[in-house]
């Protein structure tokens, strides 16, 4: 015998009561999953998608078709990538799958009722295998078409978000309302490019991007949602709508607090297609200085802080020469000499005060003249004399990577 063979005629009974049967389901899933949740304009499409599943069954059960091997209808089928594509949440379509199936038993249930005999229970009870079945399989395939669609569409869009972003940052004509369309940000306001990037690798690294994201999105105060691309595996690129003074302290405290293996690089606040520009070319060469100087770069580094070397970092031989000329053996590699040219950096900041470069340093006031001796004495740098040149040099040291050379 067919599979749920003593159904056929339960089947072939719920012919005449398809159209009935949809007309109710229609009305009753409006009220209960309204039109406003899923777009008006996928109304008919819906309505389209309950006939035929609604006939789908009706036919499986009149003809003794295994449950377990049917496929859904091409219109639900489009409708669910429909759904997708939208974004509607996939719980929407199976909802109102369980909407279906409860008014298609309570017929079916109503039809063997209505013949009374000794087989009833076991006829309710064969329709309910046979509704769980037939339930399980069109939940599974609606499932994976609707996630299959989603994530080629997701894929599509986000494709499609990263040539915009990358036409608008080559620097030549755009159309700027077609990429504010597809990016779903505005670019006649101010913006703010951070780069941001994981210190893990695998799925770790995914998390710690977005948290550090939603840790950005709050310490920004922004007007508005922000603007993401990725960057690279491990990196992403982020504008956010805003021309607010930003507090690197503050953002670094939250980063630290929350453990996350991120380092973030910020550019300056601009105004329209170029500022978009400038602050995300800005943020790039604040990560290129920040990558290049290892563990020792801060957790947040802001480009208005570094800008001498990050413009200059593309000449690292030039800046070695400079950096040899005015500090000499004190630019080489070693804890040593980086605590001292850490303590002068600090005393020349001070205004060559020992005991403000002692509360900075957190150490005696005796250690610091030490320091200085050692600066003056062993490697003839005079303390006393603050020009631009040698705070510059000290502050490359800083970003210690572009003096390799030396």
């Amino acid at each position: 015998m067919a599979a749920y063979g003593s159904l056929v005629w339960v089947g072939q009974a719920l012919g005449p009561l398809t159209g009935p049967i949809t007309d109710d389901l229609i009305r009753v899933t409006e009220q209960m999953i309204p039109l406003n949740d899923i777009a008006a304009d996928l109304a008919d499409m819906r309505a389209a998608s309950i006939a035929e599943n609604v006939v789908a069954v009706q036919y499986v059960l009149a003809n003794g078709i295994d449950p377990a091997t049917v496929t859904p209808p091409a219109g639900a089928a489009a409708y669910a990538q429909r759904l997708a594509r939208r974004g509607v949440p996939l719980t929407v379509l199976l909802r109102a799958y369980g909407l279906g199936q409860y008014r298609i038993l309570d017929a079916a249930i109503g039809l063997i009722l209505a013949i009374p005999g000794p087989e009833q229970p076991a006829r309710i009870a064969e329709l309910l295998r046979f509704a769980g079945t037939y339930l399980d399989r069109l939940n599974s395939s609606m499932g994976r078409i609707y996630e299959t669609e989603r994530d080629r569409w997701l894929s599509s869009r986000q494709a499609a978000r990263q040539q915009w972003i990358a036409r608008l940052l080559d620097g030549g004509d755009v159309d700027i309302q077609a990429a504010e369309e597809v990016l779903e940000y505005r670019l006649d306001q101010h913006h703010r490019a951070a780069e941001v990037w994981a210190t893990v690798t695998g799925t770790d690294a995914g998390r710690a991007l977005e948290q550090a994201r939603q840790l950005l999105a709050a310490a920004m105060r922004t007007g508005g949602t922000e603007l993401v691309a990725a960057s690279g595996d491990r990196a992403m690129c982020l504008w956010f709508p805003t021309d607010r003074p930003l507090a690197v302290d503050e953002l670094t405290e939250y980063l630290d607090a929350a453990g996350l293996p991120v380092r973030v690089a910020v550019g300056p606040a601009d105004h329209g297609l170029p500022g978009f520009r400038r602050s995300a070319r800005s943020a790039a060469r604040a990560k290129a200085l920040a990558v290049a100087a290892g563990e020792s770069a801060p957790t947040v580094v802001a480009y208005d802080a570094v800008a001498p070397f990050a413009l200059l970092a593309d000449d690292p031989d030039e800046l070695a020469a400079l950096v040899h000329r005015v500090l000499g053996p004190l630019a080489g590699d070693g804890a040593k000499v980086a605590l001292l040219r850490d303590t002068l950096e600090v005393f020349l900041a001070e205004g060559g005060s020992y005991a403000r470069t002692a509360r900075v340093l957190d150490v005696h006031r005796n250690t610091v003249q030490y320091r200085i001796q050692q600066v003056t004495g062993r490697y003839g740098i005079a303390a006393d004399t603050d020009t631009f040149e040698l705070r510059f040099a000290l502050g490359v040291c800083r970003w210690h990577a572009v003096t390799r050379a030396i």
